[in-house]
């Protein structure tokens, strides 16, 4: 039986956005956007379950959250600051999913890039959600990757 975890990164990323940001996210079932101007933050899971987290956000939303979290006036956040926020944000929403996927397993170091730096590839692994979410500010996308154990095999 396969678990869907869509609800739960949504409720995750909901709550991180209302409680440290006060940023109401709704739900949006349009086509995901092109990742070609998103700023782009993954960690991997590894352990008894095995696969990555990615969270892509719209430069209007990755500069509004960044000036947001470190009480920024509007308009100030620069590279390195927008940087660090989204990667913590990956890492809050990485360890959440980690704590309720099966274990034990480890959290990586996040990693931020922009889609125009490089062409996201998660190998060996199957996209199993993709979650995206709208604040006033912009668009945000949070897929999660498992590892398919029988795809390494096939390629190695």
């Amino acid at each position: 039986m396969e678990t869907s975890y869509e609800n739960v990164i949504e409720e995750i990323v909901q709550n991180i956005f209302s409680t440290m940001l006060n940023v109401e996210l709704v739900r949006d079932t349009t086509p995901p956007p092109s990742d070609d101007e998103h700023l782009l933050a993954a960690v991997q899971i590894a352990g008894e379950w095995t696969g990555s987290a990615v969270l892509s956000l719209s430069p209007e939303l990755a500069s509004n959250t960044a000036e947001t979290m470190l009480g920024l006036p509007a308009g100030t956040a620069n590279e390195d600051d927008v940087r660090d926020v989204v990667s913590e944000l990956v890492n809050m929403v990485g360890g959440n999913l980690k704590s309720l996927l099966p274990g034990p397993s480890y959290l990586s170091l996040p990693t931020v890039f922009t889609a125009n730096d490089f062409d996201l590839q998660i190998r060996q692994a199957l996209l199993i959600e993709d979650v995206c979410l709208r604040s006033e500010a912009g668009m945000m996308r949070i897929r999660l990757y498992a590892k398919i154990p029988h795809l390494e095999e096939a390629t190695a």
